[in-house]
């Protein structure tokens, strides 16, 4: 069984490996990586020599240039703060937030808590738990304020502030934008231009790509996608597909890459059979089309994985759709200790198991840990 390999997104989604890169040209060459933990900190891993978990914290905590924000397609990714203002005018997800706390508690509610919050966050950091402590907001309601507090991010009145306690947690503070961010005046963009150069930083690591690709990536509608395609520096290399030019050939794919639920390298459903062969869709992807945790050998997922363990434990699941030998079992043995060393953890366990599990059969969320009870 063989796959036609488009090595090329081996190459663009910067899984060789094989320059230096900081953390900030990873997420921009990459075309955006979720901001969720774990995936943000094994994403930076397959793709950044030498990476560790503190290079993410400094970037999003210190030296602050980059935002973690739930913008394209309203799931949280990593943004440069350059691009920040691109991506909110091209998306408008501070509206579709907005839109949906009023439905819940009404626009009265909201604007009560906006200006609460304004105030709250004058001069200090504070979690989402404080925040419903002092605001005195439980049950039903605290979905709410959620979506408002993405609202707000969205708007550029908040930002996601201060680290997490371990690469596994996605717990954070908010701060308020204008302290957090200081220096950085947003800027209203025209959204026809800001789709334009969303579309050029996104086919830098996905094209080449159709509009309905780009909708799906950035959740805009696909006139609006397709318009920004045709208003680019892309051309159409074939049938409705765009992509930049001047690219220099690839080399061959080197390598296994122990990739994470929901990595970007594998998110574009309708251009999965790149690196997944449609007799492992099943394992790879679920009904819904979320993708798992896979192991990625040399351009073309091999099988899948499992990340058990705590703060101080890693253990990786692995099992293969194909028989394996030594040689492919010690590539995920050297990947699964650059892992650990990059997350800080000095106890590693790799198990091998037998079989995968069909995702579409399996229950919902089984694609979060593939191989368990295996």
């Amino acid at each position: 069984m063989t796959l036609e390999l488009d090595i090329e997104q081996w190459h663009r989604q910067l899984l060789q490996r094989n320059r230096k890169l900081s953390v900030v040209e990873g997420v921009v060459n990459a075309g955006g990586l979720y901001s969720t933990a774990p995936t943000s900190y094994l994403s930076l891993i397959a793709r950044v020599p030498g990476f560790v978990r503190g290079d993410l914290d400094r970037a999003l905590y210190e030296d602050r240039s980059l935002v973690r924000m739930a913008a394209l397609r309203g799931s949280g990714f990593l943004i440069p703060l350059d691009l920040i203002d691109n991506v909110v005018a091209a998306t408008d997800r501070g509206y579709v937030f907005a839109k949906w706390a009023d439905k819940l508690v009404g626009s009265e509610q909201v604007e009560a808590w906006r200006a609460d919050l304004f105030r709250l966050l004058d001069g200090q950091v504070l979690p989402a738990r404080k925040i419903r402590e002092e605001l005195g907001v439980s049950g039903k309601s605290s979905e709410a304020l959620r979506y408002v507090l993405s609202s707000m991010i969205s708007r550029r009145e908040l930002a996601a502030a201060s680290g997490p306690k371990s690469w596994r947690d996605n717990q954070h503070g908010y701060a308020l934008w204008s302290q957090w961010f200081r220096g950085h005046r947003p800027r209203q963009v025209d959204p026809t231009m800001a789709r334009i150069e969303v579309a050029e930083w996104y086919l830098q690591g996905h094209g080449p790509a159709t509009a309905g690709d780009f909708a799906w990536f950035a959740g805009m509608k696909e006139a609006n996608a397709q318009a920004a395609l045709e208003g680019s520096a892309a051309v159409e290399v074939g049938d409705g597909w765009f992509d930049l030019l001047d690219r220099k050939p690839p080399a061959d794919p080197d390598g296994l890459r122990l990739l994470p639920v929901w990595d970007t390298a594998l998110v574009r459903q309708e251009q999965w059979r790149r690196m997944v062969h449609e007799d492992h869709y099943r394992f790879v992807y679920d009904a819904s089309g979320n993708v798992t945790s896979s192991i990625v050998r040399d351009g073309a997922v091999v099988g899948v994985w499992d990340r058990g363990g705590d703060n101080d434990r890693l253990v990786v699941k692995a099992a293969f759709f194909e028989p394996a030998g030594r040689g492919m079992k010690k590539l995920v043995d050297d990947e699964a200790a650059v892992v650990a060393r990059a997350v800080g953890v000095s106890d590693l366990e790799v198990e091998f198991v037998s079989s995968v599990v069909d995702l579409h059969a399996a229950s919902r969320n089984r694609f979060m840990s593939p191989l368990s009870g295996s």
